[in-house]
């Protein structure tokens, strides 16, 4: 489980179509081309040139907060600057996570645990709880050896 979670934080092989990312972005197609010429996205392409442009996660986030800092009223540019940043930020968090978490459970579809770790210097890991409903972040510290009751912790 720990594994394939951390390959999910850290893939990129899901690909979206130009035609899916206009739609769900509110983007046009030339739009997306045009931000492609000038450098703002990239696309993967296919060994075969006709066929149509693919869009990986990354991009696909990028063109969505480009389109959502157009819509406040930013530049193309500053847009496409202020995105980036952004997206540097959820990078360095994807690294953070994918070489911490150690487990990810959901109880009674209200809380979701975290389990992350080793920490320095006394190897402890910690287990965050966000509760759903009443939207509180709680967390507790183990000995990374210790074996954790979840059911319990809530």
């Amino acid at each position: 489980m720990a594994n394939s979670l951390k390959d999910l934080l850290i893939s990129d092989d899901l690909l979206i179509g130009i035609s899916e990312l206009s739609k769900m972005s509110g983007t046009s197609p030339r739009q997306l081309r045009y931000w492609e010429e000038k450098g703002l996205i990239t696309s993967i392409v296919k060994e075969d040139q006709s066929s149509p442009r693919n869009y990986r996660l990354l991009t696909v986030i990028k063109v969505e907060l480009i389109q959502d800092f157009l819509n406040e009223g930013f530049t193309l540019k500053t847009a496409n600057e202020k995105a980036t940043t952004y997206l540097k930020k959820v990078s360095h968090i994807r690294k953070v996570f994918s070489q911490t978490i150690r487990d990810v459970e959901v109880i009674k579809d209200r809380y979701t645990i975290f389990t992350i770790g080793d920490f320095e210097p006394n190897n402890e890991c910690m287990v965050i709880i966000y509760d759903d409903i009443e939207e509180k972040l709680t967390y507790h510290l183990f000995d990374s050896q210790s074996s954790v009751d979840y059911q319990q912790l809530v």
